[in-house]
């Protein structure tokens, strides 16, 4: 209960009496187990943080050394199912943003290349392309694609005014292609 009224109402908004009255317990049994609200918060933050980041196992599958990039349209889709999945999750670290400058969320996306690396193993270690580290080539595909998931799911908004396949398409032979000038071959 505690987690929809933080989604809807923000941290501020809702009182801890409001969370024990909604789950239906007395006041003190919050106490029993969070020494406030701001514990609470942090619980949950953390909570949906692990549940994230087990399903981002889900990945492994799709990312190969010898082949990564790979299938980089399969890749976003399936972020963009991850993003789906963990819409609460998300959203719950904007509410820390707009209120606690992301104190809360900042250590689970802290280092998040070696969070890769540790997931993905040998997948995603040894030198890349061109010399960059590939749990760091993973870690801002990984990137570009939920922050468009989050615009297009979360938001509902078109940042490329394409459809959903389309603009992973573009975004996948972005990444795959690199940007060069114009002029050049």
């Amino acid at each position: 209960m505690a987690l929809a009224l933080f989604l809807k109402q923000g941290f501020h908004g809702v009182g801890l009496r409001e969370i024990a009255t909604r789950a239906g317990v007395a006041l003190g049994n919050i106490y029993n187990h969070y020494e406030g609200k701001e514990p609470l918060f942090t619980a949950l933050i953390s909570r949906l943080y692990i549940a994230f980041a087990g399903d981002a196992a889900s990945l492994v599958p799709l990312v190969d050394l010898e082949t990564f990039p790979g299938d980089l349209e399969a890749l976003g889709h399936a972020i963009g199912e991850l993003v789906v999945r963990n819409r609460d999750c998300l959203t719950l670290v904007y509410v820390d943003i707009a209120e606690f400058d992301g104190h809360h969320a900042r250590p689970h996306y802290d280092d998040l290349a070696g969070k890769f690396r540790a997931l993905f193993g040998e997948k995603l270690t040894g030198a890349g392309a061109g010399g960059v580290d590939p749990a760091v080539a993973f870690t801002a595909t990984y990137l570009l694609f939920t922050n468009y998931f989050i615009l297009t799911h979360c938001l509902g908004a078109r940042p490329f005014g394409l459809g959903v396949d389309k603009s992973v398409a573009a975004i996948a032979k972005i990444l795959s292609g690199g940007l060069k000038h114009r002029g050049s071959k």
